[in-house]
């Protein structure tokens, strides 16, 4: 959806809620306005109590733009009853008719926004972090272009159907495929060994490297040894798709399905790009034997 342009700044944003331009006609396209407005507040390094307030905020603005209506048709309805120069009986049906259809003009324009307000307090019930963490994490993984998603969030919070943290797997990935995941994160391969490289020879830092690898170590409950030849060899290796065993293409699906469970479609496709890559057969290969390229 375009509307949902994640590189929007924030007071474009709040300036498209002000004009109502953010207020559909369905539930669902309400939940991903509400996902996209707190995507925004957050890329911007605002917690989510500033987009709470500024959605609660937001209803006195759209009370207050009422009065501008209601002034206009009591306006025309003066004038229709006090300046025209036709029959009385003629009057009060045009001022009758002309009301009605500024009353419908204002229902089509706010209709859907007033129902709006009076939901706004539910999904702040919903998902406040403090007290409906699991609800407010499975809101944080809602992709703000996943209609299908917004609806079924959008059903469970009617029916107040609170998620269970069972319901958000728990991380079985091993130490090399954490480490895997954070490099995929971090962009292209050998990232996170260029990263460390950086930190530990900078010239106003005092890390060392074998510090780095005990610390995550500790992390990722591992021996330093380990978490060093993974970062330095195995990661990049299992990233250029070449030569993998069945073992690691199957932490590479394993990698992906965290990040699918994530929502970060890219990053998986990424990930099945490169297993597909891994049992495309080498040039040189034939019928699984390997026989010379010819000078």
């Amino acid at each position: 959806m375009k509307k949902f342009d994640p590189k929007r700044p924030l007071w474009l944003y709040k300036l498209r809620e002000y004009l109502l331009l953010f207020d559909g006609s369905s539930e669902e396209e309400r939940m991903l306005a509400y996902r996209y407005g707190w995507h925004t507040f957050s890329s911007n390094r605002q917690h989510f109590e500033d987009f709470a307030r500024f959605i609660r905020r937001r209803k006195w603005f759209i009370y207050l733009s009422l009065i501008y209506p209601i002034i206009l048709t009591f306006l025309s309805l003066l004038l229709a009853v006090s300046v025209l120069t036709i029959d009385v009986t003629l009057k009060v049906p045009m001022a009758l008719i002309f009301s009605g259809i500024t009353a419908g003009i204002i229902y089509n324009l706010i209709g859907h926004t007033l129902k709006n307000i009076r939901e706004t307090g539910i999904f702040l019930k919903y998902v406040d972090p403090t007290e409906k963490l699991a609800n407010f994490r499975e809101f944080e993984t809602l992709d703000f272009q996943d209609r299908e998603g917004a609806q079924h969030f959008y059903e469970n919070m009617r029916e107040k159907r609170d998620y269970d943290f069972s319901e958000i797997s728990e991380s079985s990935l091993d130490k090399t495929e954490k480490l895997l995941a954070i490099d995929f994160l971090l962009g292209k391969p050998g990232t996170l060994n260029e990263m460390i490289n950086k930190l530990c020879m900078g010239p106003n830092c005092s890390l060392s490297k074998e510090g780095v690898f005990r610390v995550l170590g500790e992390i990722l409950s591992a021996s330093p040894s380990n978490i060093k030849k993974d970062i330095s060899g195995r990661v990049k290796e299992i990233r250029s798709g070449e030569n993998l065993s069945p073992k690691r293409i199957d932490q590479l699906r394993n990698v992906k399905g965290i990040f699918s469970q994530a929502k970060l479609a890219l990053k998986a496709f990424e990930i099945d790009r490169l297993i597909d890559t891994a049992k495309r057969p080498r040039a040189g290969l034939k019928n699984g034997v390997d026989y010379p390229k010819r000078a």
